[in-house]
This record gives C-alpha cells, structure tokens and sequence, in this order.
C-alpha cells in the first residue's frame, strides 16, 4: 500500500508586518486516486491567517488525462475581516502536458463559500476556472497556481461582488535529505475596487518524508 507522504516546515511569512509561520502537509498517490491534506497558519500581531484544505481527485480509467476532483477548505483571515469562510468546490480536470519533470493541468468547477461559516447560513456561488503548473529540475521544485473565481449568486444590494483571482507562487530549493528551504507568494485579487486585495509571502526551513505509518 503507498504511503503518505509528509511535509512540515516553519518559518517567517508578511501580511502587512512579520510574524510567525507553520505548515504541515499529508499527501498520497495510488494508482489513480490522489488525496492532500493542508494545514497552514501564519501568526502576526493584529493579522492571523489560518487555512485547512483538503483535496482528493481521480483519473478516469479510460481517460487518464482526465480526473474528477473535490476541494474542501476552512479559512479565517484578520486582514481581509473574515470570520471563517467554508469554501467548497467539485470539478472536472486534465492533464494539458504530462512530463516525467513537469506538468500543467487545468480545471473547471462549481464552488461556493460561507463567508461567516458558525454564525450565517447564506451561501455565496461561484463558477471556478484554473490552471496549475509544477516543474522539477535538479534540487529545485516550483509550483504556480492561478484560479479565478466569478460569483454567479445574485450579489446582494449595496454589497460587492465576490468575483477573484487567485495567485500563489512557492519554490522549494534541497539543502540536505529531507530537509529544504521553501520560498512562497499568495494574493488575492477582488474584481470590486472597494474590496482590499490581500498578500502575504514567507519563507521557510521544512522536511519531506514518508510518515512511518499507513491508514
């Protein structure tokens, strides 16, 4: 049976001023099946950044360029004034290229969030688009991702739309098995001028191996 695969790392990361950074990563691939759990949290004075996302997908056994997927994310963020917002989305994916070194997928999908998930149940709908590249070469990883997320729900009066891209940039550099050093850029971008972007970056000593148990 694959085992998961663990990363870890700490570190310092900017939302407005510097502060501490934790993350920790689980990750499995079988077969056709890939499942990733993410738990990240940045701690500055007066900002506070904490996210848990979980991502499981499968290839389609005659179409293996092809996979379905389903995300699930919890995030609570100072600086952008949520409270804790559920976000969900379930799509379709491909494989644009496929190399042994990199990779570029894109994908479509239905999403929608709970912008004050404990205390409101009004659901804010999305039509999701992204694209995804990751390039390894030598002792040095890379990864990008851009999403764009356009609010299909009717926008209530007097308030902005949600609509938004999504950037994130991290490249991983090898110093020593297992361990790395991780440099890192993620920025939301809203369409409404009256909504503040938010961008944090950081950087961060972190190990990757196997966890020494399977479930």
């Amino acid at each position: 049976m694959p085992k998961w695969t663990q990363y870890g790392r700490g570190g310092t990361g900017q939302l407005n001023n510097w502060g501490g950074l934790g993350f920790y990563r689980i990750k499995r691939i079988k077969e056709n099946s890939f499942n990733d759990l993410r738990l990240l949290g940045m701690f500055i004075p007066d900002n506070t950044l904490a996210t848990a996302r979980y991502k499981s997908s499968n290839k389609f056994d005659i179409f293996p360029k092809l996979y379905r997927f389903t995300v699930t994310s919890v995030r609570k963020s100072s600086a952008s004034g949520l409270r804790i917002r559920y976000h969900y989305n379930q799509g379709f994916g491909a494989f644009l290229f496929d190399q042994s070194y990199t990779h570029l997928t894109s994908e479509l999908a239905l999403s929608y969030d709970m912008s004050d998930y404990l205390n409101d149940t009004r659901k804010t709908s999305y039509l999701k688009g992204g694209l995804f590249w990751d390039l390894d070469i030598a002792r040095t990883s890379l990864a990008i991702d851009f999403e764009y997320f356009h609010q299909i729900s009717d926008v209530i009066p007097d308030d902005e739309t949600l609509s938004r891209y999504e950037l994130t940039a991290e490249m991983n550099v090898w110093i020593r098995e297992p361990w790395l050093v991780t440099a890192g850029y993620e920025e939301e971008f809203y369409i409404a001028k009256e909504r503040r972007n938010i961008r944090s970056v950081y950087l961060a000593v972190g190990f990757k191996k196997p966890l020494a148990f399977t479930f």
